[in-house]
């Protein structure tokens, strides 16, 4: 008897040998493809357990508008102030599970913002005296660290999901102004010249910042609701440098000095409305509210208060899936409303690439 049960059992064994060497089986509607190819309006907020997803994003932004303080619309290239924006973007996440996903998010930055040229004329009966002032602010450089984590309800998705997001950013960027590169040109005569003058700014935060995001989802048949509300905070006051010129005999002296600053609260606001055209097309319309409220700035030993601001923008868009690994995503975005801030209208494009590295 003792022994017809050891043969039964090394028979056990070797029937499930090949399974063991293969690796863990996978659960019935948990393979790789499967996943993959989950449209929109079926998936959760946050990745699956093994899941890895990349994102690498661009935007091109031409700013041609801005609001003002009262909220009006002014018209940038009418005083020749209009400028272009870029922007990169790359984020990594992973989903340790079903519920719950880990991540980091950075972004590059190239801006250069131009003020209306500004010409001063002083006439007398021996000369015509004019100088014409110039100038430039240009952003550029690598943004801070996003690392953050994301947790949804333990259950399988059906109708309904929510989701809450903290992090920090880590100020990797160098927040500090750069040595400015003014310079003289048509230059005629002792009164008579044109200032070019050109601010360099890095980007990023300065301080550490502190980032609570929510997110709800629901689902109607082809059509899903999402909305989502995130707060960014600093976490402490900042110290940076602030460069100043003097110009003598037509050549720049420079010299710095340190300031302290605190950045402002911000609050942002999406609520999107999707329709699953078909498996791997889902379009929708999402409309973004941003504000922005609080700090101040420090200038020779006085404390400013930032200006509040505000703005609301529209953003049609789809998302495209081009193989079980790679979509493409492409948003528009169209300014409404705002007060103090610019007005560009944009276009985002998105390339994501997602696959289980560790399931077969």
């Amino acid at each position: 008897m003792v022994k017809r049960i050891k043969y039964l059992f090394l028979f056990y064994l070797l029937l499930k040998i090949p399974g063991m060497v293969s690796g863990q089986p996978v659960e019935a509607g948990r393979d790789k493809y499967t996943l993959l190819t989950m449209p929109y309006n079926m998936r959760p907020l946050t990745l699956y357990r093994g899941q890895l997803k990349t994102n690498v994003g661009y935007k091109f932004a031409v700013r041609s508008h801005r609001f003002d303080n009262e909220g009006n619309s002014v018209i940038l290239k009418k005083s020749g102030t209009g400028s272009v924006f870029h922007y990169y973007f790359a984020d990594i996440r992973y989903g340790v599970f079903d519920f719950l996903e880990i991540g980091a998010e950075t972004n590059f930055i190239r801006h250069g913002i131009r003020s209306e040229a500004v010409t001063y004329s002083s006439a007398s009966l021996t000369s015509n005296d004019q100088v014409t002032v110039n100038q430039v602010k240009e952003i550029k450089g690598p943004g801070d660290i996003l690392i953050s984590a994301s947790a949804s309800l333990p259950l399988k998705y059906r109708w309904f999901d929510l989701c809450i997001k903290g992090g920090i950013y880590i100020p990797s960027a160098e927040y500090k102004q750069e040595k400015p590169a003014h310079k003289i040109t048509d230059f005629t005569s002792a009164d008579s010249y044109t200032v070019n003058y050109r601010y360099n700014y890095t980007n990023g935060f300065g301080v550490p910042v502190y980032l609570l995001t929510s997110q709800t989802k629901f689902t109607f048949r082809r059509y899903s609701l999402q909305a989502g509300l995130s707060f960014r905070t600093p976490v402490r006051e900042g110290t940076s440098i602030r460069w100043e010129e003097s110009l003598v005999e037509n050549k720049f002296v420079y010299y710095n000095e340190s300031y302290k600053f605190l950045l402002s609260d911000a609050l942002i606001a999406d609520a999107a409305l999707h329709y699953q055209a078909t498996g791997w097309f889902d379009i929708y319309l999402n409309v973004n509210w941003q504000k922005t409220w609080g700090g101040w700035t420090e200038f020779w030993g006085n404390k400013y208060s930032n200006r509040e601001t505000r703005y609301i923008a529209i953003e049609p868009c789809f998302e495209l899936q081009i193989s079980p690994s790679l979509t493409v995503c492409q948003t528009a975005g169209f300014p409404l409303a705002g007060k103090n801030s610019d007005a560009p209208f944009y276009l985002f494009t998105t390339i994501r690439f997602s696959t289980f590295p560790f399931l077969r």
